[in-house]
């Protein structure tokens, strides 16, 4: 026997099927700029049709050059396991989602692979390797030592961006006059021929009026009206576009449904439904999260409303799928799909592109997919539709009701908003999991608080995904996530909390890989929970500050002059600023974008100051010496605010908010009060706990302010912003200012006197932000990198970042006392 017939072998006697051993298998090197085609001498995969996601090893003759690089190229076969054929032997590479890959067995005879794989049966055999691929990064039980859960994401991301580009580029070659039907049969006349399916030879391929009626048979479609059908010219030159780009043979079915969905919903569509074009990783986050393998596949009746392009479907059928029998046929587990997942849709045009890529993501069965039609805001529909279904997924349009709609739709009546309405009734279906995208406000918002609540009482595993703005491309809403499963029973009643966050630095590697930027865990009983469902950013910091008095037992705080709009009369708020002093205005600061931390805005405006004008905040002691900060977050990122000392008596607007001390204090002692506000603390807190974009003077008052000495503070604050001022700009200057600003925070941090250990979280959680001050400014660890030591610590120069600090401050424990405490079990 050859090489090729010896891995056969092997391959069949730990479990692979026959038609799920390729001989001579082509792929796309999608990492390479061009996504040349490569090919293996033969492939296993663990189901069919063949992927990347279900390919489990391949073998291929050895080539030229560093045998690892070689390896590496081979990356986008996404075979966890390569063996390169050197004449008579073979070496055996684990092909990692990272560069370089990792040999694991040098030099194995290849007529010993029959033998290698039936000792390894355990590891080897196909759905082992499905379930460590599919499940493995989820539940460490699948995991497999030589197969790399890294390695899917990373070649999902740039099999995506490909897509997207090729997409793009054929829309572009036919003028944009491409309709969406003509693309979904393009499309699966690309994959079909790709993969070589027995009627693609039936068609021409250079032929687009044989390919668009080949696939029109193919999946018993009906034909495209004329008025409908794109012009025969654009059609042939997207259809040459798509056919030369990259090879769709060893793409998943699934990537090529979400692709289609990004490309035909424009935004104009997109707008006029509310769909927020759910990004692939969220679906797929959310739905691996649900932990679906641990569910017998034929009690599962997973549901989506509001399906628009079917997102969360696409996710569930993979998901579903990788749960069923290998040995069952491509037309049974179709079967078993179309009998398992359903969708309703009012929109006919949001239906058609959810079957389309439905049946992208089934490939190669030829239809099935039903989305029902419904208005689910009527009556008892939302309700009827989901009782029948044990898992809903979900992302539902996020306006609120408007007036005809509130008449129209009883339902309204105790829910405003809409998704306050899906939400409610996916809880009264009791469904055994779900997961739905939900407005920012759910987090800790009170007016989700009784949803909350429930949710806290049904679900033992509760996951809230608190995602940055942008995370869906045609949307700015503020939205979260939230994931509940595994209702509670009477044998469990405590409750596992995972709160997850996704900065807005890491929105891109999150779209791209699914990679979160921190999760926190906790577990608590359904009747303490009272509606917490939320586990805040650096808890043990803001615990540890327990007892500490608040910034509203300072200071009186109280929002910037608001004034009256009346069209009829005239009156705007941009009048009541002008630029020049006049009888009735006072000087003031009107607009918040120029605020930096402890400097004033050098321009203030004068502002209206007649009380037939101003609609409150009117008679506050303005001529009193203040604190100011800006009333809308200075940032998405942690720094929220930047505070000023103000001794002018300056007026402000409702972009600003004051604070008037409750105690005579002095210049000094208010100074020090606005390091506090423009420091790490006062900061993450307000981040952490007042998330909306309006700082609320509620948690203003609640900022925790420091028991230990102030004493310095001010003078050095006074210091430096007299060097803000002094109109010096060299580099100098700039590193003597930023150098200040750090003894500041050093100084702030000591008053509050955190363990080392918190300090180093809290200072962490300002990572790669940019701070809002009047010149450069670097993270703390990296102008005085220094670990195990407070800030303080590190600017006191008493212990040195390098050496062997550690020593001079912890000594050895004498000799015969480590021995006694040996003998005690002690070290």
């Amino acid at each position: 026997m050859n090489a090729v017939e010896i891995f056969t072998e092997g391959a069949l006697s730990v479990g692979y099927r026959q038609e799920a051993i390729v001989r001579d298998y082509t792929f796309a090197d999608v990492f390479a700029p061009a996504s040349p085609t490569r090919t293996v001498s033969v492939a296993a995969f663990t189901q069919t049709p063949p992927s990347y996601r279900s390919a489990a090893f391949a073998a291929v003759p050895a080539g030229e050059g560093d045998p690892q690089a070689f390896a590496d190229g081979h990356r986008a076969l996404a075979a966890p396991a390569l063996f390169v054929i050197e004449g008579d032997h073979t070496s055996l590479w684990e092909i990692r989602g990272s560069k370089p890959s990792k040999r694991r067995v040098h030099q194995l005879p290849v007529d010993a692979v029959p033998r290698f794989f039936r000792e390894n049966k355990d590891d080897w055999k196909p759905e082992r390797i499905h379930q460590a691929k599919s499940i493995g990064a989820v539940d460490r039980q699948y995991q497999l030592d030589f197969v790399d859960v890294g390695l899917l994401p990373v070649i999902e991301g740039e099999i995506h961006l490909k897509l997207d580009r090729l997409l793009r580029d054929t829309l572009e070659a036919s003028s944009h006059t491409l309709s969406s039907r003509d693309l979904f049969r393009l499309l699966a006349a690309k994959v079909l021929l790709d993969r070589r399916h027995a009627d693609a030879p039936e068609w021409r391929a250079d032929d687009s009026d044989s390919i668009l009626r080949g696939i029109e048979f193919y999946y018993s479609l009906d034909q495209t009206p004329s008025s409908q059908r794109t012009r025969p010219d654009g059609v042939a030159a997207a259809w040459e576009c798509l056919r030369d780009g990259i090879d769709f043979a060893n793409i998943s079915s699934e990537d090529l449904a979400y692709i289609y969905e990004e490309t035909l919903v424009t935004p104009e569509i997109r707008q006029r439904l509310g769909i927020h074009s759910t990004p692939r990783q969220l679906a797929e986050y959310a739905v691996s999260r649900l932990q679906l393998h641990r569910h017998d596949p034929d009690i599962l009746q997973i549901y989506e409303p509001f399906t628009g392009a079917a997102p969360f479907l696409v996710s569930a059928i993979r998901h579903l799928r990788d749960l069923l029998p290998a040995e069952w046929s491509n037309e049974k587990r179709h079967n078993f799909l179309i009998n398992h997942i359903r969708g309703d849709e009012i929109d006919p045009f949001a239906r058609e592109a959810a079957v389309l890529s439905l049946i992208l993501a089934d490939y190669p069965n030829t239809h099935g997919w039903r989305i029902g039609e419904a208005d689910l805001f009527d009556e008892k529909s939302l309700t009827d539709r989901m009782s029948g279904a044990n898992v809903i997924l979900c992302n539902p349009p996020f306006e609120g009701f408007r007036r005809k709609e509130r008449i129209r739709y009883p339902i309204s009546r105790n829910c405003p908003s809409k998704p306050a309405a899906v939400l409610h009734a996916a809880l009264a279906a009791r469904p055994a999991a779900l997961a739905i995208v939900l407005p920012h406000v759910f987090i800790q918002g009170p007016k989700f608080l009784p949803q909350r609540k429930e949710v806290g009482e049904i679900y033992g595993d509760i996951e809230i995904v608190d995602l940055p703005q942008g995370i869906f491309r045609y949307s700015t809403v503020g939205s979260a996530l939230l994931i509940a499963h595994t209702p509670i029973t009477d044998d469990r009643h405590f409750v596992s909390l995972r709160s997850t966050e996704v900065s807005a630095r890491d929105r891109k590697p999150f779209l791209k890989f699914g990679q979160v930027t921190a999760t926190r865990l906790s577990k608590s009983t359904s009747k303490t929970l009272s509606g917490k469902l939320w586990i805040p950013a650096l808890e043990s910091v803001w615990n540890y500050m327990i007892g500490l008095s608040e910034l509203g037992s300072h200071f009186n705080i109280h929002n910037g002059l608001r004034w009256k709009n009346d069209a009829n009369l005239g009156l705007k708020q941009s009048s009541a600023r002008i630029q020049e002093k006049r009888p009735g205005f006072r000087q003031g600061l009107y607009t918040s974008k120029r605020t930096a931390q402890f400097i004033l805005d050098k321009s203030p405006v004068y502002l209206d100051i007649n009380k037939e004008r101003i609609q409150g905040s009117a008679g506050l002691p303005w001529g009193d010496p203040k604190l100011i900060i800006n009333a809308g977050r200075r940032s998405n990122g942690p720094w929220r605010v930047a505070a000023m000392f103000d001794d002018s008596g300056l007026l402000l607007s409702q972009q600003f908010i004051g604070l008037w001390p409750r105690r005579s204090l002095s210049d000094s002692e208010l100074l020090a009060f606005a390091a506090i506000l423009n420091g790490p603390v006062a900061n993450a807190f307000l981040a952490i706990h007042n998330p909306a974009e309006r700082i609320r003077i509620a948690d203003i008052r609640r900022v925790p302010v420091p028991s230990g000495n102030l004493f310095g503070i001010g003078e050095l604050v006074a210091r430096y912003v007299s060097c803000l001022t002094g109109g010096t700009t060299s580099s100098k200057d700039r590193e003597r200012m930023a150098h200040l600003l750090t003894e500041i925070d050093a100084l702030v941090l000591g008053a509050y006197d955190l363990p080392a250990r918190l300090e180093k979280q809290l200072l962490g959680y300002f990572r790669g932000a940019k701070r809002p001050v009047a010149h450069a400014w670097r993270h703390w660890d990296d102008t005085h990198p220094a670990p195990g030591l407070t800030l303080a610590e590190r600017l006191s120069g008493r212990y040195r970042p390098h050496g062997s600090w550690i020593l001079d401050v912890f000594r050895p424990l004498p000799e015969d006392e480590a021995r006694i405490l040996r003998e005690y079990g002690v070290l």
